[in-house]
């Protein structure tokens, strides 16, 4: 899908919470918040906060050239407390 809206001229940024099966498909985009669990893709519920951050890094994927199938890991420690 990610792909097909990309051919249009759209870009977009994966989050992923499993690089290896992310990593088959050589997303354009993308980021795997180091130690989220699978369910918290944004982070724990009501935790607006690193949420916000997640997003945030997200959408400045969309800012950085990259070669597609480069999925940078990102910590945010407000997700371990």
């Amino acid at each position: 899908m990610q792909r097909g809206i990309e051919a249009q001229g759209i870009p977009t940024s994966l989050i992923t919470l499993d690089v290896e099966q992310s990593s088959l498909m050589r997303p354009p985009r993308a980021i795997h918040p180091i130690g989220f669990r699978f369910g918290h893709s944004l982070g724990k519920p009501n935790d607006k906060n690193t949420q916000m951050k997640v997003l945030q890094v997200a959408l400045e994927e969309l800012t950085k050239r990259q070669e597609p199938g480069n999925i940078h890991e990102v910590d945010f420690p407000s997700y371990k407390k």
